[in-house]
């Protein structure tokens, strides 16, 4: 069955023409002579846009931190101050640790830069530059190609990046591929949630650009959206401690992208096909990506597993028929 993958198409187009606002914020890091960047966010809004610590930690030479928004407000970290480039995203721009965490960061004169769906909010309040989300379904697509334009905008200047051009211009031609991925990864998916429905523990594996992916699906999808257990490891801690608990009943979905981490992976793979035959494997690599250069093809890992996996989500869940926005506790108890 055909995927409705309208509005995927309309948020990317969206992004991609927003490019000349992203580049004033852009500019603004650059005049204030940027020496660290904060990635910001709650949950699945902070590990979506891990991809772009990543981008820093191999392209750059200004540190990139990724901190829970809750975690930032309290810490107080001493490197947070008027050089700091502050990326936050809150869906609903009211998130109270992420607004407090703005607010940190306006109080030690940095640079705050916010993702959310209206600027009358606190969150938009707090915020030097706010981009707005078009989608009424979430922001994944959107607040990582934000994240990437600001990013290779700044690498560009610092650092002298010279891919920049290459990569926004892949964005482009992004949008339509994404969708009709959707459409190609779904019988993989439904066999997926017809094999795993009853399951009750998974382990998903990530690692470099796609460690962000491994987090949210843990954490967003199986625990909060279906009850289920769930445990990210990072492929190059897998050996050392984390492959004692597998055997032949042990679960697994492995994203396998094509970064610089690609072979701690494969090591990962290699090592438990041995050991158990209920591990799922998704490589970005079955899938086309017409437009996109091959060196680059790892920076758009991320956005090939959001695709593929969200038709694993949409398939486990009707399979289990535990819709993905049934919930015990969030947005229905004081916590």
């Amino acid at each position: 069955m055909a995927v409705d993958t309208t509005e995927l198409v309309a948020t990317i187009r969206n992004e991609v023409a927003q490019r000349p606002e992203i580049q004033k914020a852009v500019t603004s890091a650059l005049e204030r002579k940027v020496e660290n960047v904060f990635i910001v966010g709650c949950g699945g809004t902070q590990a979506i846009m891990h991809p772009g610590k990543y981008i820093l930690d191999v392209n750059s030479r200004l540190p990139g931190y990724a901190f829970n928004a809750g975690e930032l407000a309290q810490l107080k970290p001493k490197a947070l101050g008027a050089r700091s480039l502050v990326i936050l995203s809150s869906y609903t721009g009211t998130t109270s640790e992420t607004v407090a965490a703005a607010r940190l960061a306006r109080e030690r004169g940095s640079l705050v830069v916010s993702f959310i769906c209206k600027p009358d909010t606190p969150l938009g309040k707090a915020s030097d530059f706010v981009f707005l989300n078009l989608s009424n379904k979430g922001s994944s697509e959107a607040n990582l190609i934000r994240t990437y334009q600001i990013l290779f905008g700044i690498i560009e200047q610092t650092d002298g990046f010279r891919r920049t051009a290459d990569t926004l211009r892949s964005f482009s031609a992004l949008a339509d591929r994404l969708a009709a991925i959707r459409n190609e990864a779904d019988p993989k998916a439904l066999a997926f949630a017809r094999e795993y429905k009853d399951q009750s523990l998974f382990y998903v594996i990530g690692a470099g650009a796609c460690w962000g992916q491994a987090v949210v699906y843990c954490n967003c999808i199986l625990e909060e959206m279906q009850w289920i257990t769930a445990q990210p490891i990072a492929a190059g801690e897998y050996f050392h401690a984390p492959f004692e608990v597998i055997d032949e009943g042990s679960n697994l979905l492995v994203l396998k992208g094509e970064d610089l981490s690609r072979p701690l992976v494969e090591r990962v793979i290699d090592f438990t096909a041995k050991h158990t035959r209920r591990m799922v494997v998704i490589d970005t690599r079955d899938y086309a990506l017409p437009g996109v250069p091959e060196d680059l093809r790892g920076y758009f890992s991320p956005f090939v597993l959001l695709a593929v996996l969200d038709r694993f989500s949409q398939n486990l869940a009707a399979e289990r028929n535990h819709p993905l926005t049934t919930r015990r506790y969030m947005g229905k108890v004081q916590y």
